[in-house]
């Protein structure tokens, strides 16, 4: 794939302050990423860690204060959760996935993690799946919720093809075309054989994109595939992250450890 990662990130960001309402001049990026690190026991580390990305008109506070973490410790999950200010500025100075592994995966390998998954609503599910796509081996899993994947027109475009299972774009893709670039790796979770992180995603009922059963559901099982009634909102977007919680084979507490 002839696709330079530079181009990649800048026309993202680009075409999500197109389409997305109030969308300002991007926020300042800092050396390291700031994040808020909620540990599941203050004296020791999980093997398992969660990396959560906020929207683009969210920080991760927001993540805090809307129940996402409640969400995860109501079900007794074993793992440490960092929410991480990825947000479009990082996009815009092409240094989203550098400062991800950087700042967030390669320490938490040196703390003893095992085991990373990746999460986020909108521009963050979004950005989950970039980077897995682009270092699939740092990560085991992700959750993306309500992830910008292509434009109304590419995805006609697969739809008409029959679903990404069918769907066969002109190559070489040119160097800009990371719409169909990103539709191309997740075509991949069609063949078993290559290598790819666990993906649930999925969609609002009312969030645009009516043809995404249609694009995703031929290439994941239908457990993987999410959806709730609304629109692109946190109603729907706290429901969808409680069922991937629970569908997702992430390590639960022993239930002697949870009593005491």
């Amino acid at each position: 794939m002839k696709n330079t990662r530079a181009t990649i990130l800048s026309g993202i960001a680009l075409l999500f302050c197109l389409i997305l309402t109030g969308c300002a001049f991007p926020r300042a990026t800092k050396v390291p990423m700031d994040s808020i690190s909620l540990p599941l026991s203050p004296a020791s580390t999980s093997k398992t860690l969660i990396v959560f990305l906020p929207g683009a008109q969210e920080v991760p506070i927001d993540i805090v204060k809307e129940g996402f973490i409640e969400q995860v410790r109501a079900r007794n999950i074993d793992a440490d959760v960092t929410v991480i200010d990825s947000h479009m500025g990082y996009f815009f100075n092409r240094t989203f996935d550098v400062r991800i592994r950087t700042d967030i995966i390669e320490p938490a390998r040196a703390k003893g993690y095992k085991s990373i998954w990746l999460a986020g609503i909108s521009l963050g599910g979004f950005g989950s799946l970039m980077y897995s796509r682009l270092s699939p081996d740092d990560i085991a899993g992700v959750i993306a919720i309500a992830p910008f994947i292509a434009s109304n027109d590419v995805l006609s475009e697969v739809t008409e093809a029959g679903g990404l299972t069918q769907w066969a774009p002109e190559l070489p893709l040119k160097s800009d075309d990371y719409q169909r670039d990103l539709l191309l790796w997740l075509k991949g979770y069609a063949d078993l054989a290559n290598k790819r992180p666990l993906l649930y995603i999925g969609y609002g009922s009312k969030d645009g994109w009516p043809q995404f059963q249609q694009v995703i559901g031929s290439i994941l099982p239908p457990d993987h595939l999410l959806t709730a009634p609304g629109g692109h909102d946190w109603p729907p977007w706290k429901q969808m992250w409680g069922d991937a919680l629970d569908r997702a084979p992430i390590a639960r507490r022993p239930s002697e450890i949870i009593e005491k």
